[in-house]
């Protein structure tokens, strides 16, 4: 079934505060789903070593509400837009927030591929490289379920 809104993209690299670990991660998760849920929106969200990588895919006024609580969460800092801009289909279509635990040098790797944008507005997408390594990760995500 064809999204009824244009879908956007959104890649964001952010710094988590202290009091994030693996214990409280559930808790936030558990709202991030129902949140992204009721919005429409999906994607994934991975974490290493006090580092968020985040996906996000949407509406675009869905993606711009959630992305502002994102930049006023006190449970990360340096909130860094790595990609944005439109995309013809999701990657993570039957996950309102996928989760992985992974090695810090995943996110070196998907943040040193994407270039930082020099204006806020619509960016490239990352390189084919990272983009591949993220539908794989939808997919086994998909065959786990």
């Amino acid at each position: 079934m064809p999204e009824p809104t244009p879908l956007y993209s959104l890649i964001y690299r952010s710094q988590a505060s202290r009091a994030v670990h693996e214990v409280t991660l559930t808790s936030l998760l558990r709202k991030a789903r129902l949140y992204n849920q009721q919005a429409r929106i999906t994607g994934l969200l991975l974490f290493a070593k006090g580092q968020f990588l985040q996906l996000l895919e949407g509406p675009e006024s869905a993606l711009s509400d959630l992305y502002a609580r994102i930049n006023d969460d006190p449970r990360h800092y340096d909130v860094r837009t790595l990609s944005y801009g439109p995309i013809e289909a999701r990657s993570f279509p039957l996950a309102p927030l996928a989760y992985k635990f992974v090695e810090a040098a995943f996110i070196e790797k998907v943040a040193g591929c994407v270039p930082l944008p020099a204006d806020i507005g619509l960016t490239a997408g990352p390189c084919k490289e990272v983009s591949q390594l993220l539908r794989s990760f939808a997919q086994d995500r998909a065959a786990e379920s």
